[in-house]
């Protein structure tokens, strides 16, 4: 049984999942990876969308009250938000978008605007808990990105990210179609990883093995997402310990 999507969430049905065509955007316009206008445009809802509600879920058992959280691609600081709400965190916000930023540092959290990606961005201090939500896929040297935030965190390193190896994708490819991960522009993601080769390539930059966590998925009734994340999971959380 599938799960109804909810305010804020895109989906598409189990047929077009699997057999749909690829979606592509009204014209080939230039694609800008700054995310400014994007982020501009989004400013002003009011609406805390049902992806950054089960994100913040799912990372919410392992922070305690008045921990210290850096958000990475915050984005509006929606997420810190909710964790303040729920657990009175110290938040910091940092992203790429100086419109993002504005909103993070009027909700009253630190901001800092920063490209991990850069060779020479270095990290200022420690923090208790970083997460890493659906920004690792976006990331052409995804590498470097993550090797800034190692030695940086005290309790946890949260990434999530698409999972190649969910099922509908797996039978996409049988049927000749490459997975879709993104909305709607295939510019959007850069890389990919199934939950066993991201694990694999943690270790390769030196990270302990990950908690894999499945967060969402088809046939939700049964609880397959959470007990087999690598095949039953389109989104996967994984949890890193120092």
């Amino acid at each position: 049984m599938s799960e109804p999507l909810k305010p804020g969430q895109k989906g598409r049905g189990m047929l077009a999942e699997v057999f749909g065509a690829m979606p592509l955007p009204a014209a080939p316009m230039h694609f800008d990876p700054c995310y400014d206008d994007y982020w501009e445009e989004r400013i002003g809802g009011k609406m805390t969308n049902e992806p950054t509600l089960r994100r913040t879920r799912g990372v919410l058992p392992y922070i305690a009250a008045g921990d210290s959280v850096l958000d990475v691609g915050c984005g509006t600081g929606e997420t810190l938000r909710l964790l303040v709400e729920a657990r009175g965190i110290v938040g910091t916000g940092l992203d790429v978008s100086a419109h993002a930023l504005d909103q993070v540092a009027a909700m009253g959290f630190d901001a800092l605007r920063m490209d991990l990606a850069d060779p020479h961005a270095e990290l200022p201090g420690e923090f208790d808990h970083i997460l890493v939500f659906e920004v690792i896929e976006h990331v052409v040297d995804a590498e470097t990105f993550l090797l800034k935030l190692k030695g940086r965190f005290r309790k946890g390193l949260y990434v999530t990210t698409p999972n190649l190896g969910y099922l509908s994708h797996r039978l996409r490819m049988l049927f000749g179609r490459f997975p879709i991960t993104y909305l709607m522009d295939p510019r959007e993601h850069v890389r990919y990883w199934t939950t066993a080769d991201f694990c694999h390539w943690l270790r390769w930059l030196g990270f302990p093995q990950p908690e894999v966590i499945g967060l969402c998925g088809r046939f939700w009734l049964f609880g397959l997402y959470r007990w087999w994340p690598s095949l039953w999971a389109f989104e996967t959380l994984y949890r890193i310990t120092p």
